[in-house]
Formats: structure tokens, C-alpha cells, sequence
């Protein structure tokens, strides 16, 4: 039960959604408009882009090395309209209160897989993006955190949709990975049938 609660917490401290793309832009804008001489631009500018891939956050202090919020990678499983929308890669210094969720690591990698499932039929369907696997470029083979990621897998119960961020623990430095492929079974029915093949997609993540 703790680690359902942590789960649920550091999905919404981690929230892929919330990643600080927009809130690059207005400092960036404020140091244009304070500068006084061209020689103190440059070293302005680039302390605000440093600082804008770090975020406190309750789980940690969280540095992203990649976002991408367009993936737009849709597919149909059998009776499931399936789409891959968001990734983010990041290095998480963990907070105290969270390493238990970590197995006691002081930082670890983090993947962060934002998806999207509905199915288009009246039936009840079996799948389960958040129990999915990646594979990375630098060899790594990693199964999803169930408890830490989103509700997004399990019955759907007719023409239902659910979506959200499924994560993943990596070992490697978040700059060394490149790219990812996210592999999940295909559904099932109620009598655990397939309808669908695994389905395996690379995502670049640099």
C-alpha cells in the first residue's frame, strides 16, 4: 500500500506534462530585455538555459536531457486504438522520503512513456501498456514500474479510454541514450485470446 501511495505521488510530482519547455522561454525574454552591453548577453543566456533543465521537485531534483511532446506514433491493436504521445528522459537525485520507491539508489535514470488507449469495442479487453518493456541503445533492457506509473493498463470495460505516464528505471546516463524501443503484448479478450500481435516502436531521444 506505501508503494501504491508513492507511486500515485510521484506521478504527479513527475508529471511528464509538466516538463519546463515554456517556462525556458520567458527568462530568456527578460534576460534580452535587461541586457546592457553585448559581451554580458551570452553568459546570461546560457546560465537561464542551464538552469531551466532542473526542477525541484517533491520526489527529488529532477535534470530533463530530453522532451519531446509531439511523438505521434499511433497504431491499432485489434479493437485498441493505441498512441505513444510524449517521452522525456531525466537524471532524478531521489528525496529521502522517495529512495524506498527507488530501491534505495541515490539518483537514478528515468524514461517517461506518455500513451494513449482506447477501445473501439463494446467488449471488455485486456491490455496493458503499463507493463511494457524498452530497450535503449545503450543495451539496456527495462520493465515498467507499475506501481509508479499511471492507471493506463488492466480491463477495458467497453469503449473506454484511458492515458497517461508510464515510467521506466534505467542505469544509464540519460545523455547515452539516443533512442528507445517500447514493446507491449498485444490485447486479449475475456477468454485471454489474442487479437493482436506485440507491437514494438523506436522512439529517437536525442
Amino acid at each position: 500500500m506505501k508503494r501504491m501511495i508513492a507511486g500515485a505521488s510521484l506521478s504527479a510530482a513527475l508529471l511528464l506534462a509538466g516538463c519546463g519547455e515554456e517556462s525556458a522561454t520567458e527568462p530568456k525574454t527578460e534576460a534580452k530585455a535587461e541586457d546592457k552591453t553585448e559581451a554580458a548577453a551570452p553568459e546570461k543566456t546560457e546560465a537561464v538555459k542551464e538552469e531551466s533543465n532542473v526542477e525541484k521537485t517533491e520526489a527529488g531534483e529532477k535534470t530533463t536531457y530530453f522532451t519531446n511532446k509531439a511523438v505521434g506514433e499511433k497504431t491499432t491493436l485489434g479493437p485498441i486504438n493505441f498512441s505513444v504521445n510524449k517521452i522525456q528522459t531525466s537524471r532524478l537525485k531521489v528525496a529521502n522520503a522517495y529512495k524506498e520507491a527507488f530501491g534505495d539508489k541515490d539518483e537514478v535514470t528515468l524514461v517517461i512513456v506518455d500513451v494513449t488507449a482506447e477501445n473501439t469495442s463494446d467488449d471488455t479487453i485486456n491490455f496493458h501498456p503499463n507493463q511494457a518493456t524498452i530497450t535503449t541503445n545503450t543495451g539496456e533492457q527495462v520493465d515498467a514500474e507499475i506501481f509508479l506509473s499511471d492507471q493506463v493498463g488492466g480491463e477495458f470495460i467497453g469503449k473506454v479510454k484511458k492515458e497517461g505516464n508510464i515510467f521506466f528505471v534505467a542505469q544509464s546516463d540519460p545523455k547515452e541514450i539516443t533512442s528507445i524501443k517500447y514493446i507491449v503484448d498485444g490485447p486479449s479478450d475475456a477468454n485471454f485470446e489474442n487479437l493482436a500481435e506485440r507491437y514494438t516502436v523506436e522512439i529517437p531521444t536525442k
